[in-house]
């Protein structure tokens, strides 16, 4: 009996110890591909859809860094997951997700944005062949230009926003057509179409897919300030 206990207590030990390896390989393994490549992130980012609920987001994404109400739609809520590569902001209203936007913070985080052929950091604004609805741009608390988009029913009619957001990678053109354009509209005067195309050649940093209105997403953007306080 001694001699069976003895056994299995070291069969279990083995095993144990096998599990212990086996995570510290898979760790091993997650922390190269993080450092080399930005699969991980691309593939778990793919797993956030419009509908789930906020215990899942939770799960799958970890507990919020920040969050902040929307002054625009009181039942909003605004969490946001701030990494190396990128931002992350889930619009919560009614305990699910209504919208989420991605603002990538590192030049080769190219990901793709769903619903379309757009790449971030890889295709100018002018590449969406959606018809445009709207835009919006500041460079006060924040140098912005974004536009809206209502996608398709193949989208269940989702709102896009996709827009160049100086959290440090807009170039210099960009941000001078910004300031340019802001000096423009706060003086009173009329914006021609020409110079929103040449706003148009800006390479996006931030996409947002939402069922919510796109001023309510454009909002969510967190201020240069907010961003610095909350993630630097």
């Amino acid at each position: 009996m001694h001699s069976i206990a003895f056994a299995v207590a070291a069969i279990m030990l083995s095993l144990g110890q096998w599990n212990d390896t086996k995570d510290a390989v898979e760790m091993i393994y997650e922390s190269i591909i993080t450092n080399w490549t930005n699969e991980i992130e691309y593939e778990q980012l793919s797993k956030i859809k419009i509908g789930q609920t906020q215990a899942y987001i939770d799960d799958l994404m970890g507990v919020a860094q920040a969050s902040k109400s929307s002054k625009l739609d009181n039942g909003v809520v605004f969490y946001y997951y701030g990494e190396d590569k990128y931002l992350l902001t889930i619009a919560i209203k009614s305990e699910r997700v209504a919208g989420y936007s991605i603002t990538a913070l590192k030049n080769d985080f190219t990901i793709n944005i769903p619903y379309t052929d757009t790449v971030l950091l890889d295709m100018p604004l002018s590449a969406q062949k959606t018809e445009l609805e709207n835009y919006y741009t500041d460079n006060g608390n924040l140098d912005y230009y974004a536009e809206s988009y209502s996608l398709g029913r193949n989208a269940m009619f989702y709102n896009l926003v996709i827009g160049a957001v100086d959290y440090g990678l807009v170039s210099t053109d960009s941000l001078q057509n910004i300031q340019a354009i802001n000096h423009k509209l706060n003086t009173g005067d009329d914006l021609d179409f020409s110079e929103l195309q040449t706003m148009r050649t800006a390479v996006p940093n931030l996409y947002a897919i939402s069922e919510l209105p796109s001023d309510v997403m454009v909002e969510a953007m967190l201020t240069r300030f907010e961003f610095n306080a909350f993630f630097n």
